[in-house]
């Protein structure tokens, strides 16, 4: 009885420790409302997004926390650098959905996708969304 309960406590901790960790929990991202040419290289997602004065640049993010596992795309702790690279093939983005085929457990590739959440254009710059800080930037233009 007690080695059953210790195991429901452990694993009820472990999940509320990744779902804490995981980039998925973020708030949605934004990015796509002011930059283009979205693309990912590997684990770094890179795009010419608007500055708050209108000019054009190129940025990159490197990916955080993202994995496959058997096959999906999943967030787990954002701490970690993303590996879902390295089994996955054909990755891209659209919107702020990353899509990719991958390798499952037995060989099979699937296709698959996760949001990418909690990712913002800060006058030219991709960048994850820390709630933490007051927002006090100018807004960024719309592009069109």
């Amino acid at each position: 009885m007690k080695r059953t309960l210790f195991a429901v406590i452990g694993f009820a901790v472990t999940c509320i420790g990744v779902a804490v960790n995981a980039p998925a929990n973020a708030a949605p991202s934004t990015y796509q409302n002011s930059c283009r040419n979205v693309n990912v290289v590997e684990d770094v997602l890179e795009a010419n997004c608007l500055t708050r004065d209108g000019r054009e640049v190129y940025t990159n993010l490197r990916l955080r926390g993202i994995e496959n596992i058997d096959g999906n795309l999943v967030a787990t702790n954002s701490n970690r650098p993303s590996n879902f690279y390295q089994t996955c093939a054909n990755s891209s983005i659209r919107g702020n959905v990353l899509r990719a085929t991958c390798r499952t457990r037995n060989g099979q590739w699937r296709d698959t996708a996760i949001a990418l959440n909690g990712i913002d254009n800060i006058d030219g710059e991709l960048r994850y969304y820390t709630p933490n800080i007051a927002s006090s930037y100018a807004p960024i233009p719309q592009m069109y």
